[in-house]
């Protein structure tokens, strides 16, 4: 620590390891001036909001509010300078990462991302009923269409942010003055909106503790955005040109498809300690105006998928140059791509679920994703997945998706149960049933309203926690904060959370 004295007529600023404060000499108060050269905080900033961002201790002692109600400390303060009195310890920060919209880790290695898998705890208290009110709500951010992400971005504590993708739009959920608050661009360029829909749309992220950089496709280019969560502010720079899907972290690069200048789509590479962007070689297509699903990766390949075929970058051996590539799907076959997850087998391959039309029957076929001369696995009837968990109408199976659950009968069910995530911590599935009244096809072009009830299977046993009527249930965004399971649904105007139990 050392303290020195600017101006007799201005105040002291004392350097405490990463952070800068200011004292007052003539009232004692001190303000932070700069955290890890993130700057002060704003003027009007709710000490509370900010203490548990840079680990600082809070006195509610009349002498000690001189300035206010409220009085900070640095956290290596254990007695308050005015009054003699102990301090109390820094509340013990969250850590918690969330990366929409299933809570991957945001690293492709060994296991696969972009699968409806998370490595988050689930688990919720056995007494709940469908009946069971939340155990706490908060407001919807200003934006009805968010995707929510949680990380520290470089401070004490792990703080919600919702993307508004389509209005370019950050927020930032202040959790002791319960109100979002917009993260305000500081340098010359402002976020751009993305037209990518939402089974389209992700982000990457390197490290969303310690880092506070998030790469955002936008209409505009790949933006890369410095969080600030000290000053509430965002600072954008965006390189290339409009993002034709989301962007994968993969082997060190942010990979991401572009429309490119000459009309067509290329595959471009963004080097985050260069940050270079350069085009990997190997593909230029005519699909600009195609819908790109959010990829999935390995350390072998990324894929997007689409309605035309697979994008892939992989590398054709050991230290090779990464190459794009492009495979049509076998002949005859179209992707179910709104039945959730393709499916990883225990060999670690990735099938994606299709459909071949004959008549006026459908045949469902598996199709090893990757391979230009797939092998291909017949299905009796639609599966949604999670990538690992599969279900059959409201059966869970057991096996791969491509065997029956009873090889004497087709199931008969007047409810589907929609997988929206699994926690391979917990080994639960989160799921919502919906009332079963036309094939499976049919109930997800519908937007009806119908009565959903929310469960979480697996554990010791499977909780219904939540019934409510909504359009499109399937479509609701599970995210994790604060140690609750929230729910997102544009039709509601409340964000619902339970507590997640050890």
């Amino acid at each position: 620590m050392s303290t020195w004295l600017t101006s007799a007529l201005q105040n002291e600023r004392w350097a405490m390891g990463d952070q800068i404060w200011s004292r007052d000499p003539a009232t004692g108060a001190f303000d932070l001036a700069d955290y890890k050269g993130l700057g002060a905080p704003p003027p009007a900033c709710n000490p509370f909001d900010l203490a548990t961002l840079v680990g600082a201790r809070v006195s509610i002692e009349a002498k000690d509010g001189i300035a206010g109600p409220v009085a900070l400390y640095p956290g290596t303060f254990k007695f308050s300078p005015l009054t003699g009195k102990a301090l109390q310890e820094p509340r013990t920060a969250d850590r918690e990462v969330w990366l929409p919209p299933f809570g991957a880790d945001g690293a492709a290695a060994d296991a696969p991302q972009g699968l409806r898998l998370s490595n988050t705890h689930l688990a919720l208290r056995p007494t709940l009923t469908p009946e069971s009110p939340p155990d706490h709500q908060m407001p919807m951010p200003p934006a009805g269409h968010c995707q929510f992400l949680v990380g520290a971005f470089g401070t004490c504590d792990s703080r919600l942010i919702a993307v508004d993708p389509a209005q370019g739009q950050l927020y930032h959920w202040l959790p002791n003055s319960e109100r979002w608050q917009a993260l305000r661009p500081s340098g010359t360029q402002a976020l751009a909106p993305s037209a990518l829909g939402e089974e389209a749309w992700g982000l990457a992220v390197e490290d969303a503790q310690r880092a506070a950089r998030v790469f955002l496709p936008t209409d505009a280019g790949l933006a890369i955005v410095f969080i600030n969560l000290i000053g509430r502010t965002c600072e954008v720079k965006t390189v290339g040109t409009r993002c034709l899907g989301a962007p994968m972290l993969w082997q060190g690069a942010v990979c991401v498809p572009m429309l490119d200048n000459d009309g067509r789509l290329g595959i471009h590479a963004f080097d985050p300690e260069s940050n270079e962007l350069r085009r990997i070689e190997g593909l230029a297509i005519d699909a600009a105006e195609t819908a790109w699903v959010r990829p999935l990766a390995d350390c072998r390949r990324i894929v997007w998928m689409a309605s035309q075929g697979q994008l892939l970058v992989d590398r054709e051996g050991d230290g090779a140059t990464p190459r794009a590539v492009f495979l049509p799907w076998p002949t005859g076959l179209a992707p179910c791509l709104d039945m959730g997850s393709p499916y990883l087998s225990r060999t670690g391959n990735l099938w994606q679920q299709c459909v071949r039309a004959e008549g006026d029957a459908a045949q469902f076929v598996f199709v090893q994703l990757g391979l230009a001369e797939p092998e291909l696995r017949p299905a009796s009837s639609p599966r949604l997945s999670t990538g690992a968990s599969c279900f059959q109408l409201d059966t869970r199976l057991r096996l791969a998706p491509w065997f029956e659950p009873d090889e004497c009968m087709p199931p008969e069910a007047d409810e589907v149960i929609f997988p929206l995530m699994e926690s391979t911590s917990a080994s639960t599935v989160l799921c919502v049933r919906v009332p079963h009244t036309r094939a499976v096809d049919g109930l997800l072009a519908s937007s009806e309203t119908c009565t959903a009830t929310f469960e979480l299977q697996g554990g010791e046993q499977d909780v219904q926690f939540w019934m409510a009527r909504m359009s499109r249930p399937w479509a609701t965004r599970p995210f994790v904060y604060a140690g609750h399971l929230y729910l997102h649904h544009p039709d509601k105007r409340r964000l619902a959370g339970w507590r997640i139990e050890p």
